[in-house]
């Protein structure tokens, strides 16, 4: 079979049908605020199954709506880096709400020191050695702990392209004490068990997924050449 011009031009062109499809997955984009449970061990971080929307928070963008979710636990000890967790989060709402997924890919290290792990200074930020956690010494005798969790938000497949998502987690209720008793109670078999926390998701414009980029770039040629052909016939 041979191919003239007009065959060629078809061809490519052909991809355009592909994109106007891809197009219609919904960009994810907005704000979400949860809270939840959490029982912090040495070697894990077990957030109970299930959280709800803040009270008096208002959830933005495809997020408006959320009345909740689904969340999953993590283990193998405080670890930091590059991981991937599919569904770590799953958003849920009312009748005509499309769930969002929330796939972890990174786990930010803390951003304290650990000089201020010994510290019982107010201010005082302690990050012990290849922790996510920053804990915070609120005053003489309160401290707070917080962490970051970076991914790609999505509704249906992720093949339709993702939204970069940067998610905060802090504790709601302060632990009592000072940052070298709080690390004590956390190097416990047990951990602290029922900490609540609240959570800000954070998703913006979405990235296409390789394979619609390439439909986008085989598109583009073919509209390249058919608008060529017709100047030809001009």
């Amino acid at each position: 079979m041979r191919f003239n011009r007009s065959t060629f031009a078809s061809l490519l062109a052909i991809p355009l049908s592909f994109l106007a499809v891809s197009a219609q997955a919904t960009p994810v984009s907005g704000q979400a605020n949860i809270a939840g449970n959490v029982t912090v061990t040495p070697t894990s971080i077990l957030f109970a199954p299930t959280f709800t929307t803040t009270t008096g928070a208002m959830e933005t963008g495809s997020f408006a709506g959320i009345t909740g979710g689904t969340i999953q636990s993590l283990s193998g000890g405080p670890n930091t880096g590059n991981v991937f967790v599919p569904g770590f989060a799953v958003f849920t709402g009312g009748a005509g709400f499309t769930p969002i997924t929330f796939d972890l890919t990174y786990i930010a290290p803390g951003v304290g020191t650990l000089g201020g792990c010994s510290s019982t200074t107010p201010g005082a930020l302690c990050t012990p050695s290849g922790s996510p956690f920053t804990l915070i010494q609120l005053t003489s005798n309160t401290v707070i702990a917080s962490l970051q969790f970076n991914g790609n938000s999505y509704t249906g497949s992720a093949a339709t392209g993702t939204s970069p998502t940067t998610s905060i987690f802090t504790t709601q209720t302060a632990f009592n004490g000072t940052i070298p008793q709080v690390l004590a109670q956390l190097s416990n078999p047990g951990g602290i068990p029922g900490v609540t926390y609240s959570a800000s998701f954070n998703a913006s414009s979405p990235v296409p997924e390789p394979a619609s980029l390439l439909l986008m770039g085989l598109g583009l040629v073919g509209a390249g050449v058919v608008a060529r052909r017709k100047a030809v016939k001009n």
